[in-house]
């Protein structure tokens, strides 16, 4: 609903009349937050715990931040995209953030320390004041630079992806992992929305699909899907997503026609290398 922040909590609030809202910027994050706060009658620290309960993320700490982390990261590049590093050791930077979802700021700030990004949680308002802090104001040719940046950010553009869970907090996981790595991500939360997106889109290219669903199970939803008329759903590649490792569940899977399946929690980078491998064997198809 707010198109690429606070899904989650934005979906279990049912909020409405926030479809001009989004994140991509500093002003237009503050935006967000106040609407959710005047919509939802939530404090900054409520819709944080919310963030931070939906996204499985922690609350960031300040008080515990390392001094020395703020090298890592640029001023220009903290004010743009609103994000203050708080710690970090060899291999992970942990990064306060309003955005648990921007893949933008998680990839430049990947690459500018060279360490895995661990979002935690904090008000936007707080965050600006830290950066203002540490930071000082941008100087003019920064503030130039950082719009020039930001007007410059591509969107994913690998293949498209459908996500069927009906939590709320598995769908944004996934979503999150999925544009980390350049995919599309299109969103449903049960298997008839699922069939009536690929319906009325015919990009995509691969189905995740969670195998306990509430109003259809993954299974039936799978063979509905295979059963289809039109090709281009049923020839879809489907991943099952499961929350347990069942022989009997595997097989009953692969015979009504997935292409592959991964267990919950999922392991990112087994996921990725799955979704990638079945999207490589459709192509020879």
């Amino acid at each position: 609903m707010f198109g690429n922040w606070l899904v989650a909590l934005a979906e279990a609030l049912a909020l409405t009349g926030a479809e001009d809202v989004n994140a991509a910027s500093s002003e237009q994050l503050n935006q967000a937050w106040t609407l959710m706060g005047a919509t939802a009658e939530l404090s900054p620290a409520e819709i944080a715990a919310g963030i931070a309960t939906q996204s499985e993320l922690e609350l960031a700490d300040f008080g515990a931040r390392e001094r020395h982390v703020t090298a890592l990261i640029p001023s220009e590049v903290a004010h743009r995209r609103n994000v203050f590093p708080l710690r970090c050791d060899d291999a992970h930077v942990w990064v306060a953030t309003g955005n648990p979802l921007s893949q933008d700021a998680r990839r430049e700030v990947r690459e500018l320390t060279g360490r895995t990004v661990v979002f935690e949680i904090a008000p936007p308002d707080s965050i600006a004041q830290r950066i203002d802090l540490e930071y000082g104001p941008l100087s003019a040719e920064e503030a130039e630079r950082s719009a020039a940046a930001l007007h410059t950010t591509s969107e994913p553009t690998g293949p498209h992806i459908l996500v069927v869970d009906d939590e709320v907090g598995q769908r944004t996981l996934i979503r999150s992992i999925l544009e980390e790595a350049g995919f599309r991500v299109g969103l449903a939360s049960d298997g008839p929305s699922a069939v009536e997106l690929m319906a009325n889109d015919p990009t995509f290219d691969l189905v995740t699909l969670d195998y306990w669903l509430d109003k259809m199970n993954g299974l039936r939803v799978l063979q509905h899907i295979r059963a289809h008329r039109s090709p281009n759903i049923s020839d879809i590649p489907v991943i099952m997503v499961t929350g347990a490792d069942d022989r009997q569940i595997e097989m009953s899977l692969f015979e009504a026609g997935a292409d592959d399946f991964v267990t919950k929690p999922l392991d990112t980078p087994l996921f990725v290398l799955r979704v990638r491998a079945v999207l490589r064997r459709r192509r020879f198809r």
